[in-house]
């Protein structure tokens, strides 16, 4: 059976083995582990905006930063552009340790550009 490790989630299976169902379930694993490192944010976010854009944003920044979060958060992971390469380790491995980078780089896309890009 295929499992996907997380540093924020733990452990899960991928128990399908049918491509579809198997992608369904990665994409739940990676709403999950997106939506705790999200979740960590919103708790701070004038301390991650100072740690990763050297930045400090008004009242109504952070309140657009944190909508944008929320509103990142209600989607699903996109499994055909920003996270394929995820869901082809899964296909290969047995195991697939998950880091954060991919996610981080969506949220900063999110929160530089105001969009994201899935091309």
């Amino acid at each position: 059976m295929k499992a996907i490790e997380s540093p924020l989630i733990g452990r899960k299976a991928v128990p399908a083995r049918d491509p579809n169902i198997m992608r369904f379930q990665v994409q739940q694993i990676l709403n999950a582990h997106r939506d705790t490192l999200i979740n960590s944010l919103l708790k701070d976010v004038p301390y991650f905006l100072a740690y990763r854009f050297h930045a400090k944003a008004t009242e109504s920044e952070l309140h657009e930063i944190e909508s944008k979060l929320h509103k990142l958060k209600k989607g699903n992971v996109d499994i055909d552009h920003t996270y394929h390469s995820i869901v082809d380790q899964v296909k290969k491995k047995t195991i697939t340790r998950l880091t954060n980078e991919l996610f981080y780089s969506e949220i900063e896309e999110l929160l530089l550009t105001g969009e994201l890009n899935h091309a």
